[in-house]
């Protein structure tokens, strides 16, 4: 096709679109709509939050959290953990560190692994909750570890591999009590 051909196609596609936006604002210009002064169904608004009363994480751990720890299912979904953690007693670091005994310990504090400075210098300790948020999404509840994990979404998925991680334990720690919502 030569230059000429493509400038035509060209010019209709373009005088097409211009067309259909000339009509479109002319159809604006010609008919006039106005709200009416009284809508025909009105919308109950609930009334915003007192001041000083916005919305409140709920206290963790909850009901259904500590009803999800279920150490058979946290077995099966440690298995996406397994490519990089094992959690055997005496078992070799990987890319991660062995997680045996690891509920409960002082983060990056084991012995014969490299951990990030992030980790080292976090000062967390691997609770119930801490445990819950870093498997929530890594990367972004401390910003510079070395884990390149996506995350768990699923809060029923995370209290799983908590249960499952604190039984691979010499001394387990007791399992948590639900919160009670204020």
């Amino acid at each position: 096709m030569s230059d000429l051909g493509f400038n035509k196609i060209a010019a209709a596609v373009l005088a097409t679109a211009l067309g259909y936006m000339l009509l479109k604002e002319a159809s604006h210009l010609v008919i006039h709509t106005e709200a009416p002064a009284k809508p025909a169904y009105a919308l109950a608004i609930p009334e915003a939050a007192a001041a000083g009363t916005a919305d409140k994480p709920l206290p963790f751990p909850q009901a259904d959290w500590v009803a999800a720890m279920d150490i058979a299912k946290g077995k099966k979904v440690f298995k996406k953990c397994a490519s990089c953690h094992n959690a055997n007693d005496g078992g070799a670091n990987g890319t991660g560190p062995n997680l045996w005994n690891v509920v409960g310990t002082a983060a990056g504090a084991k012995a014969g692994f490299g951990y990030s400075g992030a980790l080292k210098s976090s000062g967390y300790t691997w609770d119930y909750e801490t445990l819950d948020g870093f498997l929530a999404k890594p990367s972004k509840y401390l910003k510079g570890t070395n884990m390149n994990f996506v995350g768990l979404k699923k809060p029923a998925d995370r209290a799983a591999v908590i249960a499952y991680l604190n039984s691979q334990s010499a001394s387990p720690l007791p399992a948590p009590e639900a919160a009670a919502a204020e």
